[in-house]
């Protein structure tokens, strides 16, 4: 089984496409050589909030080819597959490209598989690729259970968890376990409660709009630093309390960005609107965090 050595803080990119819904590189190779300055960890490509579901394995190999030959940090390629066939794809495009670890959700198109097909997945990527592979366990609609993570882990199918999808609970119940795999928190808003119960760290996508403070909280609660700790993490949770919403989430971290100086694109049609009020919103809850 192969090594898994990633750990502490791991944006997780912003693709920024214009107004065509054409990836924009120079803002990409922007972003990286940004976040790398806050001295992040490594990089994700495909997390989330990067509006790469359904790419194909050419638009994939193609983010993660520029992320890769834009910095020296390691690069995780995640992918949100509909089946083995295309995880397979996904997975080969990312790792051809540089990736040296694959995060793979499950599928999730109009039906959840049981832990049986689960484990097939995983079992085929395993037989495919000799890199890292961890459960992304970050659709808040098809989340796997505990009891399904603990059998890819008994059956080491599995070389660790990015548990998010808002779900502290699970990620509580993960940090519980004995002799478990390594765990990356992808909740945005208890980046800090993760960390104290035991996180390796995490894949955010907070991280791709403000790195400073999530290497900075991360830091401090390794010294057991906690008040100061503590302070960040609570000015990050104002921000992110404005910025997770339920349709306009991408187009609040892209503007978020963009005040901050950092422009991120756009996100592609059809979410690529928001009114002045929730623009006003977020420039506001910056300001009010000295964050502009």
């Amino acid at each position: 089984m192969p090594e898994f050595a990633l750990r502490g803080v791991i944006p997780a990119l912003l693709t920024p496409f214009d107004e065509r819904g054409a990836v924009e590189w120079d803002l990409l190779r922007s972003q990286v050589e940004r976040v790398c300055r806050a001295q992040v960890d490594a990089l994700c490509v495909g997390g989330i909030a990067s509006e790469t579901a359904g790419s194909t394995p050419d638009e994939l190999y193609k983010l993660c080819q520029a992320v890769v030959s834009a910095s020296s940090r390691p690069v995780i390629g995640a992918i949100y597959p509909d089946s083995t066939v295309e995880a397979l794809e996904l997975g080969r495009a990312a790792l051809s490209a540089g990736a040296v670890a694959l995060l793979v959700a499950q599928p999730h198109y109009l039906f959840q598989p049981d832990p049986e097909g689960l484990e097939e997945l995983f079992e085929a990527l395993r037989g495919a690729f000799t890199t890292p592979l961890l459960l992304s366990n970050s659709l808040r609609t098809a989340l796997v259970d505990l009891a399904a993570m603990q059998r890819l882990m008994s059956r080491g199918l599995v070389d660790g968890f990015h548990q998010a999808g808002g779900q502290a609970h699970l990620l509580a119940d993960l940090l519980c376990l004995r002799l478990r795999l390594p765990v990356l928190s992808g909740v945005e808003d208890l980046l800090y409660i993760a960390f104290l119960l035991g996180a390796e760290g995490t894949v955010s996508s907070l991280a791709a709009v403000f790195p400073e403070e999530c290497v900075e909280l991360y830091a401090a609660c390794r010294a057991g630093e906690h008040e100061k700790a503590r302070a960040i993490h609570e000015r990050l949770l104002r921000i992110w309390r404005v910025l997770d919403h339920p349709v306009e989430f991408v187009s609040r971290l892209k503007h978020a960005a963009s005040v901050k100086g950092h422009p991120a694109g756009v996100p592609r049609s059809p979410y690529n609107w928001m009114p002045p009020e929730s623009q006003a919103q977020v420039r506001r809850a910056l300001h009010n965090e000295g964050k502009i």
